[in-house]
């Protein structure tokens, strides 16, 4: 069979249809046949078919047996070569190897070859069916499990969207039941509280995954659950603008306030420093609604990077700048004892050179007698509690405080410690002594029972009223005021009669400190301690003795037979500790709770309570595509970048700025006030007044001093070169409120600035007099002069005349 291709003389192979052509007999016949052998190696140009390889010998016939297909091998071989398989090419190469003229030939890897390019062609219609029915199961199969992958069905599990659970009727969607169904569609869960500004218990989001994430079998996802707002532990050290998208959601108003550094080496500028509420605490209805964040700002002041330097380092580091500095003890942690751990004006607050500032130091158990100890006409007595022991006390981890504060009573000037939240009257001061009428004996110097006395480093606090016997005819205090009894729960002045009816004896507030380095143990084994409320405590976490405590008695933890006692007469009170030297021995009440860290109250320190949030600037922070300098509500919008000016208030306050004006009410120097006023329109000053009860001259009397401070949020331009100056009252602080009318600041309102040389005549009644007596009348004041326009004219308003730029 020939397809007409004319082929070479030498060819043995049509180069077309790769049939065998007729070639000559040798001389010596017919060829013999080749025995097996290894072929040898193929040229590199010559691919070799993978079939030739297990091939003998060629059968009898004249025509080679057909090989099967070749092997991707033999495809690839040919592929580098450049030559196809059954090429002439490939064939003539093969020829060159094998003996000529014989019909029994052996099989060559060029006759393979040639065959397995015809086997190819014969073969494809029935392989290429059976390879695309293979195919197509396969991808039937790979692509229902690509679904069902994707699907969650098998495998990893796809995370739905949450957001669409149902809750019950009625309810709001909490973390517990998107952990419920997610839980049901098998992927595993568990629930992380946070603060966020949705109600406690709601979901509020998925943390690290996202709805149509997919999560890997054993994979946990958790659920966060709403704690309320609050302040997210770790935002403390952060750049303030990598909180704000975090705290902004949380529903409260966020301000940013400027708190000064002056080495920004250990508070990089724009880093949260302090908050308040505290970093990591709930934001609890002490706070207003209102989220404080502080940032640092290099600046002059009393920087917050003094919280924790050595007390000396620290004096002489605000000396070397001006400033005029005073050392003072104060109860601290462990970490504080002889480093700065309070600061007023406060940490983070601006000050102008000359300013004064009094730092305290820690101090811990072995200085109580040394601080309640005074001297007094040469004799060393007790001491009222002073300074030292002023401060929020909290619980751990809770939002249950109380403060510990200074409060001026009557025209005197003293100042007493009181729980600011009672009522500053007299009775409710706080006192360590029985001894209420005079100061009493130094501590230590005799025992009446009391812990101050004592080894323990403890001590008690306990109110005035309790000092006094703590009784009461009907809802008043009886005090010791004699002639006065008690019938049927009125007091009555010499009422003749002697016996006493509706007199009770009362349990009042009454607190135990234990500052640091106290014999907390010694205490206990005492017997102070209420035995079965000591048996809890002992089963309960200890009480952390490296910081300051209270132990605060809690009255709903006895019975009414035992917080209020009758009587007939006066009798020692038996709310205090029993007194050994007391003539009519009374049975004391122990002391419920004892000490644990469930019920002390410890000093907090640093953070939010070290700083005075309203005398602060506020800070520009960039809050993206807003732009706005804070999260605040309405009505601070209208505060400025620094103290609540806008530009043109600003021009003005730089120019009535002044380091010094003064205010003297009289003209005998008995009492005045002075002030510095900033650029930025905040104030502070101090008012002085003699204290003439004990007839000595206004030269040679003691002197009281009050501080306090402020600041005027607007400023515009009046008639005559005048300036409106608006008091924001709000921002306005005194230590002693009675005084705020000697200070000029009564009320914190509308304010004129006059310039120099203004008439006399322009003025009210009261800033006359005020000029009188600084021999001005007629020259009109020498500078500046604000006075407050909130004072009517027949009385004597804040009349300050700056004295000093």
């Amino acid at each position: 069979m020939e397809c007409g291709t004319k082929n070479a003389e030498t060819s043995k192979f049509c180069k077309k249809c790769g049939h065998p052509l007729s070639v000559p007999d040798t001389a010596s016949g017919a060829a013999p046949a080749v025995p097996d052998a290894a072929p040898a190696a193929p040229d590199a140009a010559s691919p070799v078919p993978a079939s030739s390889q297990s091939q003998s010998s060629a059968p009898a016939s004249g025509v080679p047996a057909v090989p099967l297909p070749s092997m991707p091998a033999a495809a690839n071989a040919s592929a580098t070569s450049g030559a196809a398989i059954g090429s002439e090419e490939d064939a003539a190469a093969s020829a060159a190897g094998s003996d000529a003229g014989s019909d029994a030939a052996p099989a060559s890897p060029a006759s393979g070859a040639s065959s397995a390019a015809a086997a190819t062609k014969a073969l494809p219609k029935k392989t290429m069916m059976i390879i695309a029915a293979v195919v197509a199961v396969a991808l039937v199969v790979c692509g229902g499990a690509f679904v069902t992958y994707r699907a969650g069905i098998w495998g990893a599990k796809v995370v739905p969207n949450v957001e669409e659970f149902q809750p019950p009727a009625g309810q709001k969607l909490t973390a517990n039941i998107v952990a419920k169904q997610l839980n049901d569609s098998g992927i595993k869960t568990e629930v992380k509280k946070v603060y966020s500004g949705k109600s406690k218990g709601e979901f509020a989001g998925l943390d690290g995954v996202k709805s149509g994430d997919r999560v890997q079998s054993g994979q946990t996802v958790t659920v966060n659950e709403s704690m309320g707002p609050g302040v997210p532990k770790g935002t403390v050290g952060k750049q303030a603008t990598a909180v704000v998208n975090t705290l902004k959601d949380m529903g409260a108003t966020v301000k940013y306030r400027q708190i000064v550094v002056n080495d920004t080496s250990k508070y990089k500028a724009g880093e949260v420093v302090a908050t308040s509420p505290d970093d990591g605490d709930a934001l609890t209805d002490d706070y207003d609604g209102t989220i404080n964040v502080g940032v640092a700002t290099k600046g002059d002041g009393v920087g917050y990077d003094l919280l924790g330097m050595d007390k000396d380092k620290a004096k002489s580091e605000l000396e070397s700048q001006g400033y005029s500095v005073t050392l003072k003890p104060h109860f601290s942690s462990k970490q504080y004892l002889g480093k700065i751990s309070y600061a007023d004006p406060a940490f983070g607050t601006p000050l102008e050179s000359g300013d004064s500032v009094t730092l305290y130091y820690g101090v811990d158990s072995s200085q109580v007698k040394t601080l309640f100890t005074t001297t007094m006409s040469g004799q060393k007595v007790m001491a009222n509690p002073g300074d030292f022991l002023t401060g929020r006390y909290c619980k751990a981890g809770s939002s249950d405080c109380f403060t510990l504060g200074l409060e001026t009573q009557g025209s005197s000037g003293f100042e007493y410690l009181y729980n600011l939240a009672d009522d500053s009257d007299t009775d409710r001061m706080l006192t360590a002594s029985r001894s209420y009428q005079s100061f009493g004996v130094a501590p230590g110097t005799e025992d009446d029972g009391l812990l101050i006395n004592g080894d323990t480093g403890a001590f008690e606090l306990f109110t005035l009223a309790s000092a006094m016997g703590g009784l009461y005819c009907g809802d008043e205090t009886m005090g010791d005021s004699p002639g006065v009894s008690c019938v049927n729960g009125q007091k009555v002045m010499n009422s003749g009669s002697s016996a006493q009816s509706g007199l009770t004896q009362r349990m009042d507030s009454f607190y135990t400190y234990f500052p640091v380095g106290s014999d907390v143990k010694s205490v206990e084994s005492s017997g102070y301690f209420d035995a079965d409320a000591l048996a809890k405590a002992k089963k309960e976490k200890a009480v952390d003795t490296s910081r300051p405590f209270i132990v605060m008695r809690d009255k709903s933890l006895y019975s009414k037979s035992q917080t209020e006692i009758s009587r007939t007469q006066w009798a020692e009170n038996p709310f205090l500790p029993a007194n050994p030297k007391a003539a009519q021995k009374t049975e004391s009440v122990k002391m419920k709770p004892a000490p644990s860290n469930a019920s002390a109250y410890y000093l907090v320190e640093a953070g939010g309570a070290s700083v005075d949030w309203e005398s602060l600037n506020d800070a520009d922070i960039n809050q993206g595509a807003s732009s706005s300098k804070s999260s605040t509500s309405s009505d601070s919008d209208s505060k400025s970048t620094t103290s609540g000016a806008d530009a043109a208030s600003a021009k003005i306050f730089a120019e009535l700025a002044g380091s010094q004006y003064a205010f003297a009410e009289t003209g005998d120097g008995s009492a005045y006030a002075t002030m510095t006023l900033k650029s930025d329109g905040t104030f502070s000053g101090t008012t002085d007044e003699a204290d003439l009860s004990s007839g000595a001259s206004v030269a040679e009397a003691p002197r009281k001093q009050t501080r306090f401070s402020g600041r005027f949020s607007s400023a515009k331009a009046g008639d005559n070169g005048t300036y409106t100056l608006q008091c924001d009252a709000s921002a306005f602080k005194i230590d002693d409120s009675a005084k705020a009318i000697q200070a000029g600041f009564d009320p914190c309102a509308t304010f004129t600035a006059y310039p120099a040389g203004t008439s006399a005549s322009t003025f009210g009644s009261g800033a006359q007099t005020v000029l009188r007596n600084r021999g001005e009348w007629e020259s009109g004041p020498k500078d500046w002069l604000i006075v407050n326009m909130g004072v009517a004219d027949e009385s004597i308003p804040g009349t300050y005349e700056r004295i000093e730029k």
